[in-house]
């Protein structure tokens, strides 16, 4: 779902460091690197 309502919303988020661990438990901590592993 997160990837789809990104795309079809064309949402720009925040960049960052870019070197955020993203697990299960944090992933909705930096969605922009959640974005960018998709």
């Amino acid at each position: 779902g997160f990837f789809r309502r990104t795309m079809s919303t064309q949402v720009q988020y925040e960049t960052c460091q870019m070197n955020c661990v993203i697990q299960k438990s944090n992933r909705n901590r930096c969605q922009f690197c959640r974005f960018h592993k998709c």
